[in-house]
């Protein structure tokens, strides 16, 4: 099978392999690159499915980490903005 790339980097995967591996609309796709060729293969829900995949101590509070992060980039693009 031929797929053209287009000016944006995206290709149109055919029917028959959106079909033979259960591909439909908003399923996130891997691509693992080994030995020099490229697999597609169907995965969960991207980052989403890494939860509960490292132990952390404790209870997370992540509302406060994305709120910190963010101020940290604020603070960090400001600065380089007055250089």
């Amino acid at each position: 099978m031929l797929a053209k790339v287009s000016r944006k980097g995206q290709v149109t995967l055919p029917a028959e392999v959106r079909r033979h591996l259960h591909i439909g609309y908003g399923t996130y796709v891997r691509f693992i690159v080994e030995d020099g060729n490229v697999r597609l293969v169907p995965s969960e829900k991207g980052i989403e499915s890494l939860k509960g995949s490292v132990k952390v101590s404790g209870e997370q509070n992540f509302k406060s980490a994305r709120h910190q992060a963010m101020e940290e980039t604020v603070h960090e693009r400001t600065a380089s903005n007055r250089r």
